[in-house]
């Protein structure tokens, strides 16, 4: 049984009498989605205060529009930096004095957020080329596409660690689950693509143990 509480944005709470193990074993298979993120950065200007480390990272963590591109384990190209199948090249040019957004990202469009990366003084530079690539947060959270969480729906009032800890199961109770996109993904369909990773990782365990 499910039962729809609110679905608003890039949120969606609905109720359910779901066996707990089996909804954190789907809470867990989210991190098998294959999200685009940016994998490698060659940056080729950075006048500004942060190390080209601090710039990856922060690039890195940009949440881009999802392209349905093979994973690079399962692409033929065998490229370091990928090819259209499995990856996509982003570049940014700025000249300062200004703060460099991820909205400055060419293609225009590809970051789905305006997240400053760093802020230009009078004529410092900031120059990159970005190669990004399907990749599944079990390896990085940049590759998340978001977060499930839930929790029993009488226990909604505050409880002592002590009692918490007691908690094991109550069969027939009902749980409530909020999934939250970071917006590559609606947050509807991180359910369903949750519970298909799981069913493929179950099948390729059914394989390996005959």
């Amino acid at each position: 049984m499910i039962k729809l509480i609110n679905k608003s944005g890039n949120k969606l709470s609905f109720k359910t009498d779901a066996d707990l193990s089996l909804m954190n074993a789907i809470r867990r298979s989210i991190n098998y989605i294959p999200i685009l993120a940016v994998d490698y950065l060659e940056i080729s200007k950075n006048d500004s205060a942060l190390y080209d480390e601090i710039i990856a990272h922060r690039v890195g963590l940009v949440p881009l529009k999802y392209e349905d591109l093979k994973l690079p384990s399962e692409c033929g190209c065998e490229k370091e930096e990928g090819c259209t199948k499995c990856s996509v090249k982003l570049k940014i040019s700025a000249v300062g004095p200004c703060t460099v957004y991820s909205d400055q990202l060419s293609p225009k469009g590809s970051a789905l957020y305006k997240m400053p990366i760093t802020i230009l003084d009078k004529e410092q530079e900031l120059e990159f080329v970005a190669i990004a690539k399907m990749g599944q947060g079990i390896k990085h959270a940049k590759f998340s596409p978001g977060v499930l969480f839930y929790k029993y729906s009488d226990d909604s009032k505050n409880i002592d660690d002590e009692t918490f800890n007691k908690i094991t199961e109550k069969p027939g109770s009902e749980i409530d689950v909020t999934i939250e996109s970071w917006g590559q993904i609606p947050a509807k369909e991180i359910f369903p693509r949750a519970v298909e990773a799981l069913n493929e990782e179950l099948k390729s365990l059914a394989k390996a143990v005959k």
